[in-house]
């Protein structure tokens, strides 16, 4: 199911670069699908458990989706002046794109991204490739592209939801915090018979120890009487 959102994913960036340069509302509203589609896939792939070939294959569709179209409306949409500096900015975006997925697999990385994730790169720079100015434009490529390959952690979706859900949870062990809180939740103990102290007698039962122990008391308590009457005397 996860292989096949993914191929949705590769599909929708596909339609996004042939839309291009005409219908920019079009190429807009399926990247941002892309974009969903990248999101759910990954949800997917945690819950049945991914495999290798997924993940290469989902890399691929950030590629193509979030790295070659908007350097690709980076460079045809700006102004023939604008057009080299356009197309140096959007080589740098495409080539730190390719590393920050190359690299994805490399680091380890828990309720944290190591660079900004190509999905939030993409599709900004589509936004002002397609109706920013040139210089803008030109300026966000390089800025996004050196946050993709940069060493800056951002958090993941799961652990923003985390700390939106528990806001007393903050740092790099949130994530780890409120998993435990869901396994505490969701862990069912056993029933198990409740166990009466060995010196409580059952409710309705004589405790023959107890009548000893009593017995006992008694006899010692008279034995004192009796002396001490005896020495009155």
């Amino acid at each position: 199911m996860a292989n096949f959102i993914t191929s949705l994913n590769l599909a929708a960036g596909l339609g996004a670069l042939l839309a291009l340069p005409d219908h920019r509302l079009l190429a807009i509203g399926l990247i941002l699908l892309a974009a969903v589609l990248d999101v759910a896939d990954g949800a997917v792939a945690r819950r049945t458990g991914g495999t290798a070939f997924g993940a290469q294959l989902d890399s691929l569709a950030d590629l193509l989706c979030f790295c070659v179209v908007p350097a690709y409306a980076l460079v045809v949409t700006v102004d023939a002046g604008a057009r080299v500096p356009a197309a140096v900015a959007g080589a740098g975006f495409l080539v730190a794109g390719a590393w920050r997925l190359a690299r994805f697999p490399l680091v380890k990385q828990q309720g944290h991204f190591v660079g900004l994730p190509t999905p939030a790169a993409g599709a900004p720079l589509l936004i002002l490739a397609l109706w920013a100015p040139a210089v803008l434009a030109v300026a966000g490529g390089v800025l996004l592209a050196a946050l993709m390959v940069g060493t800056v952690r951002f958090p993941s979706v799961v652990a923003a939801a985390a700390t939106v859900r528990h806001p007393r949870l903050h740092g790099r062990r949130s994530l780890n915090r409120v998993r435990r809180i869901r396994a505490g939740r969701r862990r069912v103990l056993p029933r198990r018979p409740l166990r009466r102290p060995r010196s409580e007698a059952p409710v309705g039962r004589p405790d023959p120890g107890r009548r000893r122990r009593a017995a006992a008391r008694a006899g010692r308590l008279l034995r004192v009487v009796r002396r001490a009457s005896g020495r009155h005397r």
